[in-house]
């Protein structure tokens, strides 16, 4: 468990796995899928990606898992999986979030050049593993209690 965060520990909150499939999605440079959003709870977890490999370098994905309490979200460092890696036409890719602070959102990040079209079996696999309740709302939260309020 996390210490020193400001969040309220839920054990039995938000457990969750979510698979995304990304056959047939394209992408721009710098273009992202928003695919986990678990406010108002925070989580911990392990996310694992298949998607093409980078053609310079299998072990350099082309793509990025942003984490973190929307609008404040930052990269999560990704393992390569070679094992069981599949070059060049796919790579496993796997992470940790949350450690740390606890977070909300996840999003899919392509930084290769020009676009990409997903044509394979491709796929983001998130674990929350554990569950907080911040003690301060999230952006989200505070947006849409102001527009309640200007209703």
């Amino acid at each position: 468990m996390a210490t020193g965060i400001n969040c309220i520990y839920q054990t039995d909150v938000g457990k969750s796995t979510q698979t995304v499939l990304l056959n047939g999605m394209n992408f721009s440079q710098n273009q992202f899928l928003l695919f986990y959003d678990t406010t108002p709870f925070a989580s911990k977890g392990h996310v694992a990606v298949t998607f093409p490999c980078n053609e310079e370098d299998p072990s350099k994905p082309s793509f990025q898992i942003l984490s973190g309490r929307a609008p404040d979200l930052f990269t999560v460092p990704l393992g390569y999986i070679q094992n069981i890696s599949s070059v060049p036409s796919m790579c496993v890719f796997h992470g940790q979030f949350g450690f740390g602070d606890p977070i909300t959102d996840l999003a899919l990040k392509y930084v290769g050049e020009g676009s990409i079209a997903l044509k394979g079996p491709y796929s983001v696999v998130v674990s929350g593993l554990e569950s907080f309740i911040p003690k301060e709302k999230s952006f989200e939260e505070l947006q849409h209690a102001q527009l309640a309020t200007n209703q």
